[in-house]
């Protein structure tokens, strides 16, 4: 093949590529996104509004600290572009109201013995309406609303590494053991829960300190968070990383024992599925629009290699690449009437000197007329 030949040849080969490389991007960024569109206005039937309920309250957030003010956001979508098949209308449920039972007290007393503490331990007076128990011998503390039922136990599980065995729990036991303790203690009788998704960290002793391993053979505890979902979408809390419902459990013994259960956090609000309320949600470019001006919440930020079982210490966040956005409920361990919409940016957080790490943002995403956040 003379030199004529191939120049020509390679002009050709560029041309191909350059038409490959056009009609790939005009298919993927512009053609299907814009179909894609056209289709669901065309075809896609949005529930008719039915805002029974009224102006809903507002949403109460927990803001994660982080030691600087007004990072960078940056778009980081698959497409660079914000979804576009998200829904302009979603439900609002009810919670069912806690109600008041003259055995709220003795229930209480009950759901302490499964887990370890006796009439000896506890520390508060029965005339008020939260109960309390302290076991000195594990550094374990107990609380119990008997009005909201919202259960906190925690332990120093500081230099307690003789107490749990090595290679004694995986992640099938730990769910297993995690369900039936709330079960005896009357905490996953809702509906959602059972047919709902978990997460499970193991973790070891390293010195006198937990931290997550990845090994069956050195976990000696886990770590476990549930959650549930309604029309198919998440139901999220404060913190989307953390289940409403979570237990550290541990494989140590039979009897109740606050070691066999040396963590939990239990709040326990039953959703009313059946609900016709019917809200309008803003529009994705406004909600994003929120972001960029600083005006969502971050409410989950995790350091690359962060310790599940450490406490977390506020970072510097100085660019947010927001990966994925989508639309979940929102319920927190205060009562709230309704189960509300918002939207949830997830992604990455970029640090000079620093691995980063991931992040999440959330914002109200029932429009501005319904809600009685402020204007």
């Amino acid at each position: 093949m003379n030199l004529t030949k191939t120049a020509e040849l390679v002009k050709k080969s560029v041309k191909y590529f350059l038409i490959a490389v056009v009609s790939y991007y005009l298919l993927t960024a512009v053609i299907f996104p814009g179909s894609a569109a056209l289709i669901k206005a065309l075809f896609t039937k949005e529930t008719p509004l039915n805002t029974i309920y009224g102006q809903l309250d507002q949403l109460e957030f927990v803001r994660k600290k982080i030691e600087n003010d007004n990072p960078q956001y940056v778009l980081n979508t698959v497409n660079a572009r914000l979804p576009g098949n998200l829904p302009t209308t979603m439900k609002v449920y009810k919670f069912r109201p806690p109600q008041y039972s003259y055995l709220a007290g003795k229930n209480a007393a009950a759901e302490a013995a499964a887990l370890g503490f006796t009439d000896e331990d506890l520390i508060s007076d029965l005339s008020g309406t939260v109960y309390k128990w302290r076991k000195s011998q594990t550094s374990s503390f107990l609380t119990i609303d008997i009005n909201s039922r919202v259960l906190s136990l925690t332990t120093n599980m500081d230099g307690k590494n003789l107490f749990f065995e090595p290679g004694s729990i995986d992640k099938e036991k730990a769910v297993r053991l995690a369900k039936e303790r709330f079960l005896a203690i009357r905490r996953f009788n809702d509906e959602l829960y059972p047919n709902g998704s978990q997460t499970v960290k193991l973790g070891h002793y390293v010195g006198n300190k937990l931290y997550e391993t990845d090994s069956i053979a050195e976990a000696q505890v886990a770590l476990v968070d549930f959650f549930r979902s309604i029309d198919e979408y998440p139901i999220l809390g404060p913190d989307p990383s953390e289940g409403i419902l979570r237990m550290i459990v541990t494989d140590r013994s039979k009897k109740p024992d606050p070691l066999n259960n040396p963590v939990v956090e239990a709040t326990y609000w039953e959703i009313n599925t059946d609900s016709k309320a019917v809200y309008p949600i803003i529009d994705v470019k406004e909600a994003w629009k929120m972001v960029t001006e600083n005006k969502a919440v971050i409410v989950n930020v995790t350091p690359r290699n962060a310790n599940p079982f450490g406490t977390y210490a506020p970072v510097t966040v100085e660019k947010i690449l927001i990966d994925n956005i989508y639309l979940a409920y929102y319920e927190t361990p205060k009562f709230q009437t309704y189960l509300q919409p918002i939207y949830v940016f997830s992604g990455k957080y970029t640090t000079r000197g620093t691995e980063g790490g991931s992040i999440t943002l959330y914002f109200p995403a029932v429009t501005g007329e319904w809600s009685k956040r402020s204007q």
